[in-house]
């Protein structure tokens, strides 16, 4: 597998994670990969035929058999870049599943990241992502 297909397959794969695709998360996928190489210089019918297969190979295969591959076509450079944007993507509607959970878990198994790698990345997108300014956080303070 091309290491353009890998990465957008972890990007899909994410999104489709919990059998919903919400129209947050459609939107997310497409800003995460539109303003990065490769996809940014592809046109719509390429993208449209790119996701066509992927997700054809969900379908056909289900999403961790697709996972397993793309994590090993990525190096590790790539791999945190690819589990950053999973993470931001399951977020990305303000829920997220335990289907979603679980679907991190197994990416960061088959990117063979370690439990920093495994934790610092969802903490600093939760972090992020926080609604710190609300004047009612939750109980943990993590509005």
């Amino acid at each position: 597998m091309e290491t353009d297909t890998a990465f957008a397959a972890i990007a899909l794969a994410a999104v489709a994670s919990d059998g919903v695709c919400t129209r947050e998360e459609a939107r997310a996928l497409r800003r995460e990969l539109e303003f990065r190489y490769p996809y940014s210089e592809m046109n719509e019918t390429a993208m449209g035929a790119l996701f066509d297969q992927l997700l054809r190979r969900i379908r056909e295969d289900g999403h961790g058999a697709l996972v397993a591959e793309a994590a090993g076509a990525l190096n590790h450079h790539q791999q945190l870049t690819a589990f950053a944007v999973a993470c931001n993507l399951v977020r990305s509607d303000y829920r997220t599943t335990p289907e979603e959970e679980a679907f991190l878990e197994d990416l960061a198994q088959a990117m063979d990241l370690n439990a920093a790698e495994r934790t610092t990345i969802p903490d600093v997108l939760t972090i992020l992502y926080r609604d710190a300014l609300h004047p009612h956080p939750t109980a943990t303070g993590t509005a």
